[in-house]
């Protein structure tokens, strides 16, 4: 006798994300926030905000800082955009569009993001 074998998902990437970015909602971004404001607290000039384009470029120099400012972008816009798909099934909007569109937004973000600090880069360096 033939066993059938259950059809596999792709579900349990998303739900990955999703957990990895709630890990850097949680514990990341808020320690990324207090090194920001230690920063402008200790800066001279406290009137123009915490970074100016120098510093702001000082970072996106460093290849290792800018990955981990786009693995933060990418897991939060999967971890707030995942959120909302499931929270529409709440609402009672059971619609493939909605997937489509949560998904395809956390994508355009990451990729956005990505191409504005590849173009940062090349601009400034």
């Amino acid at each position: 006798m033939r066993q059938f074998l259950p059809t596999r998902s792709d579900e349990p990437m998303y739900w990955l994300m999703f957990g990895a970015g709630g890990m850097v909602a949680s514990i990341v971004l808020p320690a990324i926030v207090v090194v920001l404001i230690a920063a402008g607290l200790t800066s001279d000039d406290l009137q123009h905000g915490v970074l100016n384009l120098g510093q702001v470029a000082s970072i996106f120099s460093n290849w290792f800082l800018s990955l981990v400012v786009f693995g933060v972008v990418f897991l939060l816009s999967f971890y707030a955009l995942h959120r909302m798909h499931h929270s529409s099934h709440d609402f009672g909007i059971h619609s493939k569009l909605t997937w489509y569109i949560a998904y395809g937004s956390a994508a355009a973000v990451s990729f956005i993001s990505l191409g504005l600090q590849l173009l940062m880069y090349v601009k400034f360096f």
